[in-house]
């Protein structure tokens, strides 16, 4: 047997041909059966329908309100979309209804709780929670302020320049630096950032808790490959709307 049938952490092993042969002979199993879950994981996905209608509805604000209602706008949207998805993952035999935990005084009755207990519990991929956090802080900065002057900075400072720079990677993809020729300012960055968290929080909300109940890695199954169709639509609305948002910038600039 020869040491490049074996993967090089294997192969790197001071144990024996046999011993590092089971090792492999066991991890290939693993990889063959995962293979085949995603396989048929993506294609039950395929066969459904995902209404995007009210997604591209929601980014439709994102991309022509003023960007001072964009906070509260994004928020009352993860708030209601985690709460779903909290009704959707609880047991109905939690002592006394899972309705209980979601109302009043109980543990996910608001949003900054149902952050923290969907990133500790893996109910969505942590890292987007922990955007939709920044948000959250972004929002009731915003809306705890009367004086305008002082949001001067909101849009490059605080939380939200701590968000993902998603429109970094929308000017690096082939031929889109050259279509989206207007600079990208902070206001224009900040819309087109929460574009892409609420496609993707709208999308995760559908898929993230039956990858794991398909027994597969979320992040694998979602977003690797082969991918579903349901990645392509979402993904496609959020480009339709960081066109608009560019646009709408360009002719500001006129």
């Amino acid at each position: 047997m020869q040491d490049d049938w074996f993967d090089a952490d294997i192969a790197a092993m001071e144990l024996g041909y046999g011993e590092k042969a089971g090792l492999q002979l066991y991890r290939n199993y693993t990889r063959s059966f995962e293979d085949h879950a995603l396989k048929r994981f993506v294609q039950t996905l395929d066969d459904e329908q995902f209404d995007i209608e009210p997604l591209q509805r929601l980014v439709g604000l994102v991309t022509r309100e003023d960007p001072r209602f964009i906070p509260v706008i994004a928020c009352a949207f993860a708030d209601d979309t985690l709460r779903d998805v909290f009704k959707a993952t609880l047991s109905d035999k939690v002592p006394g209804g899972k309705s209980s935990l979601l109302a009043g005084y109980g543990p996910l009755a608001d949003l900054s709780k149902r952050i923290q207990l969907a990133h500790a519990f893996d109910v969505m991929s942590p890292d987007l929670m922990l955007e939709v956090d920044h948000l959250r802080v972004a929002r009731n900065a915003i809306s705890h302020s009367w004086d305008i002057s002082s949001l001067e900075d909101f849009y490059d400072g605080g939380r939200v320049g701590q968000m993902f720079r998603v429109e970094d990677l929308v000017l690096e993809r082939a031929g889109l630096g050259e279509e989206f020729s207007a600079t990208f300012d902070a206001r224009m960055r900040f819309r087109v950032r929460v574009v892409w968290l609420l496609c993707r929080l709208a999308y995760e909300a559908k898929t993230y808790q039956r990858a794991k109940a398909a027994r597969l890695t979320p992040q694998r199954a979602l977003y690797g490959t082969p991918s579903t169709k349901w990645l392509g639509l979402v993904a496609n609305v959020a480009m339709q709307a960081t066109r608009a948002i560019a646009e709408a910038s360009e002719v500001r600039q006129r």
